[in-house]
């Protein structure tokens, strides 16, 4: 380890050993009215190696300065070279090597086995393991019932909760929990920016996702986490985007539900692209892996937002097929664009019909809304007015602060769509009612994302 100022003086005084300059810091942190500041072992051991990529925060700058008498980035500096160009102690030992000089370096070694030793016994309490597992998948469970806008700050606060844990455990056991456990925040935190309309942000969140999971080779959350890219970048409009993250997820070799959402997703991707023969074949291989699953995935024994079931994917067949016709409705004559309606509308009544059968406690009034949308528009599409009003009846009850990115997105495709019926006063009085419904959502006050 590389002898820094910190490092020296800390020895110094007896402080070098983690529990001792803990109690020390955050003494100073009381006394300097910062109250009791938290520091990891981690953090303490970086600072100790200059191993740092930005100084400390002002707080901790603060203490450190009034602990030790010197400038934080003269006590991040190497012990030869501080800022005033003084050497505080030469870092190789010059021979003859005297007995006092041996005498510090085995008080030193010492005081690195300690350390070593504190920190190999350092774990988290399985009451706070058991309390993050149990939040993490309470929001999980809860997150399509409840406004992006209220989870969203929690999902920040308990993955800040979930990453400090990490700091304070040396068991492999408890950091590979953790790490599943911050895997899982952040493919909600994903989910959350793709509902508030940061689809930009999502990517971020997601990729951090697949990294959690690859570090602990958990394949169902790193395929859940490379599908999440996809659908941040479709929703970016980067189409070819999502469907490099679904060959990268395909990589994993995901089987049944897995692999049912990929197809889902390739889906909705390629139908984006234009790609016709693609977006069928995805729906299809979707179907036939829902067919073949076996169950016992432990995302889906989360559920929730995790439970990837029939309600979704027909919304996603429905999605996709209705994007593949507003991007080639030029090219299909009367017959094709008759099938393609069709087959959106067997696919949005299946949906619903799925939802309708659940507890009412785990349905989800925003996928209600984007099914009836795309329903509604293909009723649009096909001059039915009556029953696109009738479907839409249910979608403008929707609470202003559910009234997410993606429910906006599929209204602004069905305005569009009601731009090219005869303008009756049927039409203009729904256009005003969409463009009311659409003017007070929540997440359209915030900044544009994407």
């Amino acid at each position: 380890m590389e002898q820094t100022v910190l490092r020296q003086l800390a020895h110094a005084r007896g402080l070098l050993a983690y529990r001792q300059f803990l109690r020390a810091y955050q003494e100073e942190g009381v006394r300097l009215g910062f109250g009791s500041m938290w520091l990891g072992p981690r953090q303490w051991k970086r600072w100790l190696a200059g191993d740092l990529r930005t100084a400390p925060y002002p707080n901790a700058c603060a203490v450190l300065e009034s602990m030790f008498h010197r400038p934080v980035t003269e006590l991040l500096a190497p012990a030869t070279s501080t800022g005033d160009g003084q050497p505080v102690a030469v870092g190789v030992i010059a021979a003859p090597v005297k007995p006092r000089e041996i005498y510090e370096m085995m008080m030193e070694a010492a005081d690195q086995s300690r350390e070593a030793a504190e920190e190999a016994e350092l774990q988290v309490g399985p009451a706070t393991m058991e309390q993050l597992h149990d939040d993490v998948v309470e929001l999980a469970r809860t997150y399509l019932q409840r406004s992006p806008m209220e989870v969203f700050p929690l999902l920040v606060a308990k993955r800040a909760q979930i990453l400090a844990r990490r700091n304070e455990t040396a068991r492999p056991g408890q950091l590979q929990d953790l790490n599943f456990m911050a895997g899982v925040a952040s493919v909600l935190l994903a989910e959350a920016s793709i509902d508030l309309g940061q689809t930009r942000d999502a990517v971020d969140h997601a990729r951090a996702a697949w990294s959690y999971a690859n570090s602990i080779d958990n394949v169902p959350l790193a395929v859940w986490a490379r599908g999440m890219m996809a659908t941040s970048a479709y929703w970016s409009g980067r189409a070819r985007d999502a469907v490099t993250a679904i060959t990268r997820a395909e990589q994993h070799r995901p089987v049944g539900i897995a692999a049912a959402r990929v197809y889902s997703i390739a889906a909705r991707a390629y139908s984006h692209l234009g790609d016709t023969d693609r977006t069928v074949a995805a729906i299809h291989a979707a179907m036939e892996a829902r067919s073949a699953d076996r169950g016992g995935e432990e995302l889906q024994e989360i559920g929730g937002v995790f439970d990837w079931d029939a309600v979704r994917e027909q919304r996603g067949f429905s999605s996709a097929l209705l994007q593949l016709l507003l991007v080639r409705r030029g090219e299909f004559d009367p017959a094709a664009v008759q099938d393609f309606t069709g087959r959106i509308l067997d696919h949005t009544r299946a949906a619903l019909a799925d939802a309708r059968a659940l507890p009412n406690d785990q349905r989800s009034a925003t996928v209600e809304a984007t099914i009836g949308i795309e329903a509604a528009t293909a009723f649009v599409i096909l001059g039915d007015l009556a029953n696109a009003h009738d479907t839409l009846a249910a979608v403008l009850e929707l609470p202003e602060n559910m009234r997410t990115f993606p429910v906006v997105y599929r209204l602004k495709c069905l305005h569009e769509q009601l731009g090219h019926a005869q303008q009756t006063q049927q039409v203009r009085a729904l256009n005003s009612q969409l463009m009311a419904f659409m003017d007070a959502s929540t997440v359209r006050a915030l900044p544009a994302g994407g």
